[in-house]
Formats: C-alpha cells, structure tokens, sequence
C-alpha cells in the first residue's frame, strides 16, 4: 500500500539495530532520486497503538526522505507483540546478509532486554479479540538455543555475544566499532571479570559472640561492642590484649558494626549459663567518658535478642541507677578495695535490674560491707598476670569473711577458677 512518509513513526528497537551506513544511504536516494521508490520492495510495518511504525527498510526510508518523496510503499503486518515484530525485523535482516558483531550484540541485548521485561504489549488487534491473556505476554525463559535460531546462528555464538555485553563497556564499544573479533571480545570480558573478582576484598565475616576462656567461666561468650578504659587499673589484662591487637590499642572506641553480633551468633540449645554473654569484657561501658548513645544502641541490640542473658560490669556504679534495664540484663559492678564498697552499697540499692552482681576479681583487701542485701550474687576471683602486676591470690581469711557476709545476706556466692587460695589450719596453730 503507498503510504505517506509523514505517517511513518521511527522508534526503538528497530530503528537502532542496524544503523543507515551513510555510502550505502547515498546510493539509494541517488537512484531514487532518478526511478522513485521500488514497490517491490516496501517498507516493513505494524500498528501498534494506532501509529504505523516501521519494522525493516530503515535505510531506505530515510533515503526516500533525503530524496524528497511524499510516499512509499508498505507491507502492513499483524504482530502479537512487540517481541514477535523485533524477531521478525532481525530475521529479515539476517537472510540477507551476515551480522557483524555489533550488530549481533544490539540484537541479543534488544531481545534479552523482552525477556528480562517478561515480554510487551501485544497489538491494538490483539487486545480487540477478547483475549483473557494479560496485556504482558512471552513471560517463557528465551534460552541461548531460541535467540541464535533467530539471528541465525550457534548457541555459542550467542553465548559470546553475552559475555561481551556483561562486560566492561571499553569492549562492547571494541568489537561494535569492528576494532576486535566477537571471540576475542569475549576473551577479554571475562579476563576483566577475573581480575576484578580477584581484586575484589574477601567479605567480611558477619561479627559474632566469642567463645570465652575459663577466665571467664560465668559466661562463656564475650560480646564487645566497645572496646577500651581510662581507669588505669595497673593489673588489667584487658589493656594488654588490646594493646597487642587493636589499631587504637585501648582508647575508648565505639564499634557499631558488631551490634548485630546477637542476631548473628547461633543460639545454644541449652538455657541458663550456657546463654550468658559477658558485654564489654575490654572496657567499662559506663565510665564516666563513654556517650550515652553507645550505652543506648548496646541495650536497644540486648532488648532485641530476648533469648540471650546479658551481663553487665563496671566500675562506676553510680551511671547505673539511671538506666532502664532490659528483663534480660544481668547487672554487677566490681569492687577490689574497701574504698569502692560505699559506692557500689550505694549505687546497687537503686538499680532496677532482674539480677545484681558483685565481682571481687581480684579480691585485693580485706572488704567490709555495711549489707549485702543489694547484691544477689557475690562472685570472688584472684588476681591474673598482666604487664602491670604479677598474678596474687588473696589471703584466705579475707574470702572467708567475704563469703560470710555474703552468706548472711542471703547472695550466692561463685569463686572463679583463679581462686586458688584455700585454709590450710593445723590443731593449734602448729605444724
């Protein structure tokens, strides 16, 4: 049918497959220009939406517009979608010539992008029949097999063709320019593909509990989202490990990324003991220099993880009082010498908490309290080497007096492994 050219439309993807070569243009409109539009070859065309959208003949069409002519010739064709348009255009192409590489490469990517896209709208006559299939159709897996059936050639080839457009641009824009092979494009894109996974850094392990020593035998996880202390204990061992493994060996440092440790750390089957993770076993969270929005995101991480027991320990009780504590949290504060016993009486009266601790690790003087009914729990251990002091045990008189009190306030009373101090009385006092 002779159809005006102001009515043709032009779009993609037809009409960036297989560009106008501008010797090939010019020999066209020059013998248009002297015999008009050969009807025996019309322009290829399909009407979707009510527009006439050219299918194949690109080059020709606009060689009849460089020329200056007001029709041409068309073949209208009725399409199910847009997909079944495209393979009919590359089709059509294909039975007249070999593709080039970069003509194979627009074509497998037009058709790849329909099935990723689950196929088109299919066409105003489809849509008029009173179909029950929905507007998108072609939602079939296109394997490798189909796509090079209709480009007309191996399924190798097509898997090539992929490798290259998967690849780094530099080669697309290669082996369209003509400048490299579709092989060796191919070669090359998964070279880069092996160089960039090699250069990529190995994932970081999602951040867990660790399992503890018997150092640490109430607890047997360990869970630090902050690291570092100012007390300047001389016999801490806590500053010696941070000192040999941590870039900024024990300052005060905030470490968000292992909140999710919780979440992250497998569950033991078993409940009680076996479920106590000991927070901050290499700082004191409540020192007077930590910021309360480091306290507040480590209880909002133990609020969300309700089947974990959490124990607290410090040695500045008095930030205790203030905090609303999660019915999971155990909470203690440590006392070492007399001087820290009115304090923590204190502080511990007025904390809210489901258990409350004491740790006299290490027990360095006889302690005198004035009650012990604050304190559920009475924990006893010696002193442990470090750097800064050799390891001591306390004298038995001084655990003795200790465990009694206890006792009479009704606490329970745990003695650490490092205790090893015990009485060794003689009928007497003799030997």
């Amino acid at each position: 049918m002779r159809t005006k050219i102001t009515e043709l439309v032009m779009r993609k993807p037809f009409s960036s497959l297989f560009p106008a070569q501008p010797d090939v243009m010019a020999a066209i409109k020059e013998s248009m220009e002297t015999t008009g539009f050969d009807p025996s070859k019309p322009l290829d065309v399909w009407r979707p939406n009510g527009e006439l959208v050219v299918i194949d003949g690109h080059t020709r069409l606009q060689a009849a517009q460089a020329a200056g002519l007001a029709e041409v010739e068309t073949y209208l064709h009725e399409f199910t979608d847009e997909t079944e348009a495209l393979e009919y255009a590359i089709r059509n192409q294909r039975n007249r010539r070999n593709l080039t590489g970069g003509e194979l490469l627009r074509c497998v990517e037009a058709l790849d992008k329909r099935k990723s896209h689950g196929g088109d709208r299919r066409s105003e006559a489809a849509r008029t029949k009173g179909s029950a299939e929905p507007l998108i159709a072609h939602g079939d897996e296109r394997t490798a097999e189909h796509t090079a059936e209709v480009l007309g050639v191996s399924a190798s080839t097509i898997k090539r063709v992929r490798t290259v457009l998967d690849g780094p641009a530099e080669v697309k824009q290669a082996v369209e320019a003509g400048e490299l092979t579709l092989r060796a494009g191919a070669d090359k894109a998964r070279a880069a593909k092996r160089e960039q996974k090699q250069a990529q850094p190995a994932p970081k392990p999602r951040p867990t509990f660790n399992a503890t020593n018997d150092n640490i035998e109430w607890a047997p996880w360990s869970w630090n989202p902050v690291t570092g202390c100012l007390h300047g204990c001389a016999y801490c061992y806590a500053r010696d490990i941070a000192n040999r493994f941590y870039s900024e060996k024990f300052e005060p440092t905030f470490r968000p990324d292992r909140l999710s440790a919780p979440q992250n750390t497998k569950l033991p089957e078993a409940t009680g003991a076996a479920r106590n993770v000991f927070v901050c076993s290499m700082a004191d969270l409540f020192g007077e220099w930590v910021p309360q929005e480091w306290i507040d995101a480590v209880l909002e991480a133990v609020t969300a993880a309700p089947d974990w027991r959490f124990l607290f320990l410090t040695k500045n009780p008095a930030r205790l009082p203030g905090i609303v504590w999660p019915a999971n949290a155990w909470v203690g504060t440590t006392v070492d010498e007399q001087a820290r016993v009115l304090p923590a009486v204190e502080a511990m009266s007025q904390v809210q908490a489901s258990v409350r601790f004491l740790s006299c690790e290490p027990l360095r003087e006889r302690l005198e309290f004035p009650r012990m009914d604050v304190f559920d729990w009475v924990i006893i251990g010696g002193q442990s080497d470090s750097s800064g002091e050799p390891a001591s045990q306390p004298q038995w008189s001084w655990v003795e007096e200790l465990m009694q009190q206890a006792r009479d306030g009704a606490c329970q009373v745990y003695f650490k492994p490092n205790l090893t101090v015990r009485p060794r009385e003689y009928p007497d006092g003799g030997r």
